[in-house]
């Protein structure tokens, strides 16, 4: 059975591959949507401005205004040609779009739908007089952006500082929103509708954002648009034709923002592809592959007609205070020695004498030590050796002194143990240039 398994995989991988496509699919297939020229295009961004609706374009990085927008995201994004991604595009192209139409007036009202952990919900925080998130925040995600805890501390999710008191983050199906009519100035939802399931369910998310927003409000929805005319579907993740999306805009309510819509392929980059699955990681990351399907993003600004919105200018780039990734780690142990494959009894101190408070609970986000292993010359033997969690939560300026139990080599020899404080799933702080820890060890059988 296992044989015949491999057999198949084997079969699939080469139906499937890029050669497959290109020698067998490609003669009988169609593109929906035409080529540019990507210098062509770096010329009409620099002298033009970026259309509202759209596909991810490398140039639109030409443009002064989407420039000025990614500049002041810095903080939480970077975004060039090498390594430009369409996920990042998506919410820097959401600001973009807000801010031209007006709706990022400061004194206006926001809600993210599917919100998760965003990141540009802090930004907007700063931008808006409130910003509201909901999610089922059931913890589902490898990645972490739905954490089951992140409507309790949204805090311990911000990328920089922010106010508080203006962004609230619920538990809340996107099906049946929890607000009254006419609440919000403007809507947004990253990349979620089509996670939502059966067309009627998606539909009904889209009449929930058309009922809760302000007539005249705006509402840009991004998703996965399908390119070619053989594309099939995608495990848990609906791709749309482009035509079947617009008409369940229309059905729902809502007119675009502006007509023109700018869906012409850069050749250079969809001719470099991503595949899925084996591709996920590589840059540019913009048209992507699975199986027989071409797909990318797409985003549309959608209005709901009226005149009861007030809109404005954005408050304009500002600085936001990073975070200052500093500690003090210290680790001991008497004897530093054991039996291979034993535990080793450490005693650790901690000092937290960064700008933030230490979140040491949830598997995303919180601080903890990193433990690498390496020989007693000091060259790594395995980066990734343990770590040891913080069993409580620190405030700035407060000292943690605690016992943990560190995993010794199954092999008889000298080591040294070396202590990094981390964030979970982004860094360790020696990355910032804070100080680590060391701790030689011998590893004996009697």
């Amino acid at each position: 059975m296992l044989k015949k398994t491999k057999i198949y995989e084997k079969i699939r991988y080469i139906l499937w591959s890029n050669k497959f496509y290109r020698t067998f699919f490609k003669p009988f297939d169609r593109l929906y949507f035409p080529f540019v020229d990507h210098e062509i295009l770096k010329i009409e961004r620099k002298t033009g401005s970026v259309p509202l609706n759209k596909i991810p374009h490398v140039a639109d990085l030409e443009n002064p205004e989407w420039k000025m927008v990614i500049d002041d995201m810095k903080d939480i994004f970077t975004l060039d040609e090498h390594s430009f991604h369409r996920k990042i595009w998506e919410s820097v192209h959401v600001v973009y779009a807000l801010m031209k139409s007006g709706y990022l007036a400061p004194e206006n009202k926001g809600l993210a739908v599917g919100a998760g952990r965003e990141q540009i919900l802090y930004y907007l925080a700063h931008k808006v007089a409130h910003i509201t998130g909901i999610d089922l925040y059931e913890g589902q995600y490898l990645g972490g952006e739905d954490e089951r805890d992140i409507p309790e501390v949204p805090e311990k999710y911000r990328p920089f500082q922010y106010p508080g008191e203006k962004l609230k983050l619920l538990r809340m199906n996107a099906l049946e929103l929890d607000f009254q009519d006419d609440s919000f100035d403007f809507i947004f939802s990253l990349s979620s509708i089509e996670h939502f399931g059966r067309l009627s369910d998606i539909r009904r998310a889209l009449l929930e954002m058309y009922r809760v927003l302000k007539p005249g409000g705006g509402c840009l929805i991004t998703t996965e648009v399908k390119l070619n005319r053989l594309g099939g579907k995608v495990p848990n993740t609906r791709i749309f034709r482009m035509e079947d999306l617009m008409s369940l805009f229309k059905s729902c309510g809502f007119q675009l923002q502006e007509q023109d819509m700018d869906m012409r392929l850069e050749e250079r980059f969809f001719n470099n592809w991503v595949k899925l699955p084996e591709e996920t990681f590589k840059s540019p990351h913009i048209h992507l592959k699975f199986n027989r399907v071409f797909f990318t993003s797409l985003a549309v600004l959608l209005v709901k007609p009226g005149n009861m919105v007030k809109k404005g200018d954005w408050t304009g780039p500002q600085s936001f205070v990073p975070f200052n990734y500093r500690g003090e780690i210290e680790v001991s142990a008497s004897p530093p020695e054991g039996k291979p494959g034993s535990e080793l009894p450490v005693t650790v101190r901690v000092k937290n004498t960064s700008n933030f408070d230490w979140f040491c609970d949830g598997h995303s986000y919180r601080i903890a030590i990193w433990v690498k292993l390496l020989d007693e010359n000091g060259d790594h033997l395995d980066d990734h050796y343990s770590e040891i969690i913080i069993p409580e939560f620190i405030k700035t300026g407060a000292s943690l002194a605690f016992d943990a139990k560190v995993p010794l080599p199954k092999k008889e020899g000298r080591y040294i143990l070396f202590f990094d404080l981390k964030k979970e799933r982004l860094y360790g702080f020696s990355y910032f240039g804070n100080p680590t820890a060391e701790l030689k060890i011998g590893v004996l059988k009697s």
